[in-house]
């Protein structure tokens, strides 16, 4: 079943649940006051025959059929006042009736004709009708019968369930109508949203039409779903740039590594000097492609080691890099460092601020020193070199991004984008600037 027929049905049944229930208390509490006027009617009657000398009773029963004598008159079909009667002597034996042929008795109605006092009401049938019969004791002894046509009540009664059935019938259709019009109304975003989905996964496009989005559930559900088809628009264009990036950025080391090879294999009796020449040309070119490959599938994938994150001290990470590459490049790193961690991977963060620190080495004149200052929340990483272009300040984070002033210097142009992508799995971010005194400063950020 479509959600637009879970709902219908669902109003549908709550509907006819609520109408049966109002349903039942109206005819329940008609049928109660109904019978309670009626009641009301007969009490009001019967109080006529409380005299003390039974002359109302006498006066009555004389009226009707003696049924104690053979050569009795028919019974008179007219009633007193829409009212039947039905006399009891003191022995609860009936003598005349009024209005109806007979009336049934029981045993309370005659321990009340023996007593003569006490009362009975009750809904008896006799003659094929229904009767409301109140019983009440005389005090010369014996007792009335006092009886009121309660079938056109009944009828009434009848009438009322079954309007009231029609009506629980018609409001549960009505509801299940108006249930399907609103459900139609308000799946009609989700339905849109499953077609786009549909559409999505059958073609593999993402620049699909995605409803308006409103204020309410189904807007804020396709509000998200753009963006989600979205962000994966942006992915596969990255993976695309990537791949076209990444063969660009393979074709130089693998044509020199080709030259190189086929100059071996031409020529075996090189020199001795331009072999070693080649060879170390050709450890240089496999070293730099295997470091391209590394980063190209760190940044492919978008996921690093899976190292769990702890408690890190910066200032530490930043000393073991400082350490490491005065020891690589004989270059002076200064380290000026408070105290400060950090929840994070340390062989990420070990990485992002090697690269930074690496970075700054190559591009310092000697002997200016490389200058790295750690305080709560950042690791600022200084250069004395020429600086980052204006121009290029906001494309140097971008993969494969090189300046004219790097192009004539070693690397594959992804470092720096390393970077970016470790400060961001940590919730940071990375910027550059260029002092006013000479060099660039490059700056890492972290929420404390």
């Amino acid at each position: 079943m479509t959600l637009r027929g879970k709902i219908a049905l669902a109003m549908a049944v709550l509907t006819a649940v609520t109408a049966i229930i109002v349903a039942s208390a109206t005819y329940v509490v008609t049928d109660q006051r109904v019978r309670a006027e009626v009641d009301q009617y007969l009490d009001t009657y019967a109080q006529r025959f409380q005299d003390p000398d039974g002359r109302q009773a006498l006066a009555t029963c004389s009226q009707g059929t003696n049924r104690r004598t053979p050569q009795n008159v028919p019974r008179r079909d007219d009633s007193i006042e829409g009212v039947a009667f039905q006399c009891l002597d003191n022995s609860g034996e009936v003598f005349a009736a009024i209005g109806v042929d007979s009336l049934p008795v029981n045993s309370r109605d005659t321990a009340i004709a023996i007593a003569g006092r006490g009362k009975q009401i009750r809904t008896v049938e006799s003659d094929d009708e229904t009767w409301r019969v109140e019983t009440v004791g005389i005090s010369q002894g014996g007792a009335v019968q006092i009886a009121r046509d309660y079938g056109e009540t009944e009828r009434v009664l009848a009438a009322l369930r079954l309007w009231l059935s029609l009506i629980v019938v018609v409001a549960s259709a009505v509801s299940a109508i108006v249930g399907w019009l609103i459900a139609r109304r308000s799946t009609r975003p989700l339905v849109q949203l499953t077609d786009a989905a549909e559409e999505v996964a059958t073609t593999g496009r993402f620049d699909v039409a995605v409803p308006a989005a409103g204020k309410d559930e189904p807007g804020r559900l396709a509000r998200s779903f753009a963006t989600m088809l979205a962000a994966l628009s942006q992915s596969r264009d990255q993976q695309q740039q990537l791949v076209q990036d990444a063969g660009h950025e393979l074709r130089t080391p693998l044509t020199s590594l080709r030259t190189n090879v086929e100059t071996l294999q031409r020529y075996p009796n090189l020199p001795e000097e331009t072999r070693e020449s080649i060879l170390a040309d050709l450890e240089s070119e496999t070293r730099e492609l295997g470091s391209l490959v590394d980063e190209l599938v760190q940044l492919a994938t978008d996921t690093w080691d899976d190292e769990p994150e702890e408690n890190i001290s910066i200032d530490q990470i930043v000393e073991r890099v400082a350490e490491r590459t005065r020891r690589r490049t004989g270059r002076v790193v200064e380290v000026d460092a408070q105290p400060f961690e950090l929840l994070g991977r340390p062989r990420e963060l070990t990485r992002a601020i090697g690269n930074l620190v690496d970075n700054a080495a190559k591009f310092s004149e000697a002997p200016g020193a490389v200058e790295v200052t750690v305080r709560n929340g950042s690791v600022q990483v200084r250069d004395h070199g020429p600086g980052v272009a204006l121009t290029d300040q906001p494309h140097v984070f971008d993969r494969f991004y090189r300046s004219a002033d790097a192009r004539s210097k070693a690397g594959s142009g992804l470092g720096l984008a390393i970077v970016d992508q470790i400060a961001r799995n940590h919730g940071g971010a990375v910027r550059v600037e260029n002092a006013e005194d000479g060099g660039a400063i490059f700056t890492l950020t972290f929420p404390v």
